[in-house]
């Protein structure tokens, strides 16, 4: 079971109101027609509920005349200029000839070719070549790395995506000199292990890849199968270890010169750790690779201006939703070439949020699949408004540019383009695996469950099923350890609490309980924004705290998260006791208005609060910071002994909108504070984001209310206790 985890203290009572905000002001003039728009500068920032008004009316004016400054202050540029072409390789193996199927390779090769096709601007010429099932073969695998990869030249960039098995092999002994460990990972080709043929070996794959980086050109590699990282899917993407060490010749004969190569630095984003399996999921209405799924997440999510190193810290965080046992990898870790943008920078920007228009025969917004609007839909699971206003569109079907939507109480204008946010999310019931003939004991839950609705129904937010059904979308395990006696795990079968006893004595309704607050923080977990006008605008940041510090510092490098996605602050041995660590916590407004932020903790005690930064206004260009600039230590959980190995996690959600919104309805207590009783709803909640906090949370969708541009950030935390008294510190600095 994993340990416990600590809360961090909350600011002092009475803190200082809000600052106030400006009225709002007209931003840009659509033009009539339903081909396009013109807006001034990058992006647009939402308009006034009377602008909204007016255009809803056809009224080609805007209410007032001016232009106001735009939403987004362009952010620093980080690649570069948008120069030179994309050329990608994408292999997708569901299908092999001597290694069992897998599911969802070519769905995330699809989805990544057509994010290309969609996000690259033509102008660049992104040149494609996808490897497919048996097209996928070790020759043609090595050929596209040679030959197409091989045309990218000085300011081109290069991409090579692997979805599939991987693997490990012993090393052959000619070539001991290449790995110290006595394994190399390995990527299963279509026609690997039949017949004389290899796997692609992890030092053939890192060769081939620096040839292509020595002409000068932007190297990077997505690797999403088992032991990815060093190479390189539960319906895991992994075969068996061979244990045999392939012959020397039907390998690439480069590699016995390797060592004598200078190394050429790429960027390798690996689904988990040399030693761990990569996973696939049901996500979006299809199977999909896990880490593959949230990375696509994390680039629509934080937009083109994110690095390497920001991507895959919120991919782990996504990662972490499903899997406790996969943890995605950056190489290299060290600042420089992992502190660039996606492909170099040359991802074209999203458009500047959303907008709904009049399409052939229906309504259609101009976000879908690719910019991360999921692909399952409902009657009522998601939602765009438009902006400043109560008016609400449903989303009826998902295309991969495009979404239909129907608009829900009101009648567009044909001639209008009305700027939208996403004003509702869906907020899916937790599946629960119970073991079939599990016993009376789980009998007694499975009542509970069936009658603890608000009005005696069966459970708003957990879903149990009996068997293997839904295998793959399973959140949370129930087990029968003993007589009255069960046990909650989580998908990968890790006690998530203490075991419960005396089931019997209250009918099951602490363990149910226990099971829908589980649901709730999984909830607070998965609210996001995949298309808003904020990507971009806002980051968290933790930053040293030295002995001298008395406040935040303003601008001290921020921490930097480590080859796994996380920030790891670390005890250290002062004076014959250990210390935990203490940061500062800075929150950054980069666009051009006020932003409300909000920063939620989610600890290992199943706990959600927003002691660090209930929620205050942050001008333009401006930083709040954590506990009013005081240092924030964070600690191992009251009861866990402090000694070598003991650590702990936090995630961290930054919440920002252009309203002020209410931070309560987010606020649950730990896991061992929660009774037999249901967490009661606040009572007076504001703002859209409050709203969807009310609804996830609480299942309360609250009254109704305007609507503005959104976003949320996670970044995860691990504290732990150094393996010497000689270890100490914390996170590099940029």
């Amino acid at each position: 079971m994993g340990r416990g985890r600590s809360d961090r203290g909350t600011p002092d009572s009475g803190q200082p109101a809000p600052a106030g905000r400006p009225a709002r002001q007209p931003v840009g003039r659509l033009r009539p027609g339903r081909t396009g728009c013109a807006l001034s500068g990058r992006a647009a920032a939402l308009p006034t509920a009377a602008t909204a008004r007016a255009l809803r009316r056809g009224d080609r004016r805007p209410a007032g005349e001016g232009l106001r400054r735009t939403l987004l202050a362009p952010r620093a540029d980080r690649g570069g200029a948008l120069t030179g072409r994309v050329f990608a390789l994408l292999v997708g193996i569901d299908s092999y000839r001597a290694s069992p199927p897998l599911r969802g390779c070519g769905n995330d090769v699809a989805q990544v070719a057509e994010f290309l096709r969609v996000r690259v601007p033509a102008q660049r010429s992104p040149s494609v070549l996808a490897l497919v099932d048996h097209e996928a073969t070790r020759d043609r695998v090595v050929a596209g790395l040679r030959d197409h990869l091989g045309q990218a030249g000085s300011g081109d960039t290069a991409l090579f995506w692997f979805s599939g098995h991987g693997s490990r092999a012993a090393v052959p002994g000619e070539l001991w000199h290449l790995e110290p460990s006595g394994q190399l990972q390995t990527l299963v080709c279509y026609d690997s292990r039949h017949g004389d043929v290899p796997d692609l070996y992890d030092k053939e794959v890192s060769l081939l890849l620096g040839e292509v980086a020595a002409r000068d050109c932007h190297v990077v590699a997505v690797l999403d199968s088992c032991h990815s990282h060093g190479a390189t899917r539960n319906v895991q993407r992994s075969v068996p270890d061979l244990t045999t060490p392939p012959a020397v010749g039907a390998l690439l004969p480069e590699l016995r010169l390797a060592a004598t190569r200078a190394p050429v630095e790429h960027v390798l984003l690996a689904a988990c750790r040399s030693s761990e399996v990569a996973t696939e999921e049901w996500l979006d209405g299809a199977y999909r690779g896990l880490f593959s799924w949230a990375l696509m997440a994390a680039m629509h999510r934080l937009g083109p201006a994110a690095t390497y190193r920001e991507l895959l810290a919120a991919a782990r965080c996504e990662v972490e939703r499903y899997a406790s046992r996969q943890v995605p990898k950056l190489d290299p870790v060290t600042p420089g070439i992992v502190d660039q943008p996606f492909l170099g920078g040359r991802i074209r920007p999203p458009a500047s949020g959303m907008w709904l228009r009049a399409g052939q025969g229906c309504w259609e917004i101009d976000a879908g699949a690719c910019h991360g609007i999921p692909t399952r839909v409902d009657g009522n699971g998601i939602r765009v408004a438009v902006a400043g206003t109560s008016d609400e569109a449903r989303i009826v079907r998902v295309d991969p540019d495009r979404s239909v939507v129907e608009p829900v109480g009101w009648e567009p204008d044909e001639d209008v383009q009305y700027p939208v946010v996403l004003s509702r999310v869906p907020v899916p019931e937790v599946v629960l695996a119970v073991e079939e003939a599990a016993g009376p004991t789980i009998d007694v839950v499975m009542a509970a469950l069936a009658a603890s609705g608000p009005t005696g129904g069966p459970s708003p937010y957990v879903r149990p099923f009996v068997g293997a059904g839904e295998a793959d979308s399973v959140e949370l395990r129930l087990r029968a350890e003993a007589p009255d006696r069960v046990s909650i795990r989580d998908r990968d079968d890790v006690p998530l609490c203490a075991d419960f006893t005396g089931v019997h004595g209250d009918g099951g309704r602490r363990v149910v309980a226990a099971l829908e607050h589980l649901a709730q923080v999984r909830l607070v977990r998965t609210l996001v924004n995949p298309v808003s006008r904020l990507t971009g605008a806002v980051s968290l940041q933790l930053v040293e705290a030295r002995p001298t510090d008395v406040t935040a510092p303003a601008h001290r490098p921020a921490l930097l998260p480590g080859a796994d996605g996380a920030i790891v602050l670390r005890y250290h041995w002062e004076h014959g006791r250990w210390v935990a660590p203490t940061v500062f916590v800075r929150l950054h407004n980069d666009s051009g208005r006020p932003l409300h932020v909000v920063l939620l903790n989610v600890t290992q005690r199943h706990r959600v609060h927003a002691g660090l930064f209930p929620g205050e206004d942050i001008a333009p260009g401006s930083a709040g910071a954590a506990l009013y600039g005081r240092p924030v230590e964070f600690r191992l959980p009251a009861g866990v002994p402090v000694e070598p190995g003991a650590h702990t996690r936090d995630l961290l959600i930054l919440l920002a909108a252009e309203e002020e919104f209410s931070a309560a309805p987010f606020e649950l207590p730990a896991l061992d504070e929660v009774g037999t009783r249901r967490t009661r709803a606040p009572l007076a909640v504001t703002g859209l984001l409050g709203r969807l906090g009310l609804a996830a949370v609480h299942r309360d969708a609250g009254a109704a209310g305007t609507a503005c541009d959104w976003l949320s950030l996670a970044l995860t935390v691990v504290t732990e206790v150094p393996g010497s008294t000689g270890l100490s510190g914390v996170g590099r600095s940029r």
